[in-house]
């Protein structure tokens, strides 16, 4: 009995687990109020859950904000290139009649990039929490991975789906949505992170709050265990 109300027990994992999930998916959603935060506030949620994952010690609000300031103007970007690419597709979609009969080829091809557009999403966000890459190279790898890696994007979308529908089924749950997807989604990043830097796992805590975060120079880089 002892052991399994321990800290290394089943219980304590597990109240834990749902602590973290809580405690992210409020704090994600603070810190995507703006809106046009939501993109960093996204990829510090991914740097916290990786890492957790990776059973790397840390303080889950200091570790978000940390990420969320480093990695602020990259991942803003992306964000607001995201949402210009889908306004333009909604564009197209809804003036989709003016082609006539050309409609019949562009329409799936507008569906097929919004499609590419969401696996890339999938990844781009946990690349820039954990790499250190140019803007050019993160969104050919996360576009790489997204579709060298189908059957894990499936999954993501599967487990999207799952949580909307649990979120219309009990609405509160909105509020911590987030950070349930983060987490059960992270653990599908990190298997593909370790096939090509298997080395990800091994990084340590930065020592004080204004040191820059640990990460890898690339993901398909030659590992190596300099602090970054």
């Amino acid at each position: 009995m002892g052991g399994f109300f321990s800290t290394d027990g089943l219980f304590y994992k597990i109240g834990t687990l749902i602590a973290d999930v809580c405690i992210l998916g409020l704090v994600w959603l603070f810190f995507s109020i703006p809106l046009f935060t939501i993109g960093a506030s996204t990829t510090a949620l991914y740097y916290v859950v990786t890492r957790r994952i990776s059973d790397r010690e840390g303080y889950l609000v200091r570790d978000f904000w940390k990420s969320f300031r480093q990695n602020f103007k990259k991942s803003t970007l992306v964000w607001l290139i995201t949402l210009v690419l889908i306004y333009v597709i909604y564009i197209n979609i809804r003036n989709i009649s003016l082609l006539g009969s050309l409609s019949v080829v562009f329409f799936p091809f507008q569906i097929l990039i919004l499609i590419e557009i969401a696996f890339v999403t999938l990844y781009v966000y946990a690349i820039i929490a954990r790499f250190e890459m140019s803007f050019k190279e993160t969104l050919k790898t996360a576009f790489f991975m997204s579709n060298k890696h189908l059957f894990s994007s499936l999954l993501a979308v599967i487990w999207a789906f799952a949580v909307v529908i649990l979120v219309y089924l009990f609405p509160p749950l909105f509020l911590f949505a987030m950070g349930l997807f983060a987490y059960a989604h992270a653990y599908l990043i990190m298997r593909i992170f370790r096939k090509y830097r298997p080395e990800i796992d091994r990084e340590q805590n930065p020592e004080d709050e204004d040191d820059p975060l640990p990460k890898k120079r690339g993901l398909f880089s030659r590992p190596d265990n300099r602090r970054r």
